[in-house]
């Protein structure tokens, strides 16, 4: 373990079948988990928010995209067109 400014820890435990690299907060609360794994990496976040910003795109590839809210979800496009493309799109 080692330990990190404002009270966070680093800990690293490699394993029979998922490596693991933590960030705990000084409350011992997860704040980031990587895991290695034979099938790839999978990384766990946890914080009250997280923010991307990028000066050209945020692209993202997968099989499936989910995203769930408690509350809102808000789509906006400032200067362009929102498209919108499926086999089907569902609206309500």
């Amino acid at each position: 373990m080692v330990k990190l400014q404002h009270g966070r820890t680093l800990n690293v435990e490699p394993a029979a079948e998922v490596d693991l690299v933590e960030i705990r907060g000084a409350d011992g609360v997860l704040e980031l988990r990587l895991k290695l794994t034979d099938a790839g990496v999978v990384l766990q976040l946890e914080a009250a928010r997280i923010s991307l910003k990028a000066e050209q795109s945020i692209d993202l590839d997968c099989q499936t995209f989910n995203v769930n809210a408690a509350s809102d979800v808000r789509i906006e496009s400032r200067a362009g067109d929102l498209r919108v493309r499926g086999e089907r799109v569902y609206i309500n």
